[in-house]
């Protein structure tokens, strides 16, 4: 399909297009690859794939999506930097105690890949101290209770660099067990005794459904600065988002709607914003907040801006837990107490609440029907008459800005990506604010995530969001021949942007160092450029990287001085 070409990086003009058909040969075209080449493996099932993918700067794929099937004994490691790893299925197979994918080198883009029924301790893992590394439009389900304890997806952060990698765009789905704390988590980002790491993690639009039964944390956090955005979680009643271990962590633009929500435990310095929870905690083993206390954890706590529907329990644990501040949710249930535990160290500003409260709150938290509408998008927000229009209160605790990360530290956006007012005095409570404006977050589908073979929605997203495909080579190129090249001291560098949207335009070396960032943020559609100048760097071969949504290509420069 065209739309599965949108994730894969584009050739340069002088890489070649290599066809194999076995697992010996495809070893070897790795083993010689050149910067740029593209490894084509013919569709069919191959079993006991053992590779090293350790050049640099290559695509390798299956002839088509989901066309290979790598069944039997798997074992890939991924050593080079900005390889693009898509396409491929494992359906049937087992490793025992091991891991599918290993990623030790950066920038690397591992795409529509099926994982289904597949035996493994874990099925991808990204070791410090890589960098950059993405996993995107992949899909993880029916991990057989027979394999080895290990969670889905390990990001394992560095002592003293931080990772910036990113999972997207990625489906969770009917994971059998037992529940509870079983070891299977969707999504781990460390482990306890590296909690102080920092690894500045993305989790965003991934969608997870009837998880629970693998482990009762569908995403557990478990180190610093991390960000989880934009995720759903739905017909999950027996798992939750939990800050398991580590501080200064943040949860915003989350949809919990019958399924477990947030849980809290040897975490301080939490940000839980702009998230709608609706149903949940409700007809399963989870709750739709909880907090467990573990000494001397539970500090600067905060839920700020959100929206809980006809929800089970909100339970606030018993005393510990220090300056934590719910401030400007709202809460709407029509039978039952909303909260249980204790309030003992928690502020309460700006909240509305319809319903039996269940526990004693001084102030902070006004009586009143929030007069909830259901909206274009299936969840509830604000009709022109609610009473949390222009209701915050504007004494909110300072939102974590995690360093070098897009985040909304300031809540200029409400969970549909319409824009908040800046001011917090004249924000809405709750997670909705009633306004207008393009939506960029709604509650996703199975169909708006995961390989495109399996019903993801890559397939059928229109031209003017991704890109065309041209042939198995490629697509139609983003990044332009730079001029001149070779070239001493200055090149310019041209390129096009389908669409207004986030551009990142870097130079690296040889060795997938960074060089210098010539271009990161926001860009407008249309033909631009940018001029390197290289004469402070020794003469060699150097790599210019655009990355956009879903899309990474790159050029290669020679320096002659």
């Amino acid at each position: 399909m065209l739309g599965i070409l949108a994730s894969l990086t584009c050739l340069h003009v002088n890489a070649s297009v290599i066809r194999v058909s076995s697992i010996p040969d495809l070893q070897s075209a790795i083993n010689n690859a050149s910067p740029g080449d593209m490894i084509i493996l013919a569709n069919g099932t191959y079993l006991n794939a053992t590779l090293t993918i350790s050049a640099s700067n290559i695509t390798v794929k299956a002839a088509a999506p989901g066309g290979v099937y790598l069944n039997g004994p798997q074992f890939i490691d991924i050593t080079g930097n900005f390889v693009t790893f898509s396409g491929f299925q494992f359906t049937s197979g087992d490793i025992g105690d091991a891991y599918v994918i290993d990623i030790y080198g950066s920038h690397n883009l591992v795409t529509q890949l099926n994982f289904s029924g597949y035996s493994a301790k874990k099925y991808i893992s990204i070791h410090a101290p890589s960098q950059h590394n993405e996993i995107t439009y992949c899909n993880f389900e029916n991990k057989p209770v027979t394999a080895p304890i290990g969670n889905l997806i390990h990001i394992d952060p560095d002592t003293l660099i931080p990772g910036y990698h990113k999972i997207r765009y990625c489906s969770f789905k009917n994971m059998p067990g037992a529940g509870g704390d079983n070891g299977n988590e969707c999504i781990r980002i460390s482990n306890g005794a590296t909690s102080t790491y920092i690894s500045r993690t993305i989790v965003e639009f991934c969608y997870f459904t009837n998880t629970g039964l693998g482990d009762s944390e569908a995403i557990s956090v478990k180190c610093r600065e991390n960000v989880l955005r934009y995720n759903t979680f739905t017909n999950n009643q027996n798992a939750m988002m939990v800050f398991r271990n580590g501080d200064n962590n943040a949860a915003y633009g989350n949809y919990f709607i019958g399924a477990g929500g947030i849980r809290v435990k040897e975490a301080n310095n939490i940000y839980c914003y702009n998230n709608y929870f609706e149903r949940a905690g409700v007809s399963g083993t989870m709750g739709a907040v909880k907090y467990d206390y573990i000494s001397p954890n539970l500090k600067n706590i905060n839920f700020l801006y959100n929206t809980f529907v006809d929800c089970g329990d909100i339970n606030l644990g018993g005393t510990g837990p220090t300056n934590n501040t719910w401030a400007n949710n709202i809460f709407k249930k029509t039978a039952g107490n909303i909260f249980t535990g204790s309030t003992a160290g928690i502020s309460w500003a700006g909240n509305i609440c319809m319903g039996t409260v269940g526990i004693s709150i001084a102030s902070g938290m006004t009586s009143a029907d929030p007069l909830l509408v259901v909206n274009s998008d299936g969840y509830y927000g604000l009709s022109p008459a609610s009473p949390a229009i222009d209701a915050s209160n504007p004494n909110v605790p300072a939102i974590l800005d995690v360093t070098n990360i897009d985040d909304d530290p300031f809540v200029l956006l409400d969970i549909s990506g319409q824009a908040r007012p800046a001011a917090n005095n004249l924000k809405d409570a709750g997670c909705d604010e009633y306004t207008s404006g393009a939506i960029t977050n709604r509650p996703l589908k199975v169909s708006d995530v995961g390989p495109v073979y399996v019903g993801g929605t890559a397939a059928v997203v229109s031209d003017d969001h991704k890109f065309k495909a041209i042939n198995d080579a490629g697509l139609v190129g983003m990044l332009q021949e730079c001029y001149p090249n070779p070239f001493n001291p200055t090149t310019t560098i041209r390129f096009r942007v389908p669409s207004q949207g986030n551009v990142t335009l870097q130079i690296y070396d040889q060795l997938g160092r960074e060089v210098v960032t010539l271009h990161d943020g926001a860009m407008p559609a249309g033909d631009h450029q940018s001029v390197w100048d290289a004469g402070q760097l020794p003469s060699g071969v150097y790599f210019c990287r655009l990355h956009m949504e879903g899309y990474w290509e790159t050029k290669k420069l020679i320096l002659i001085q």
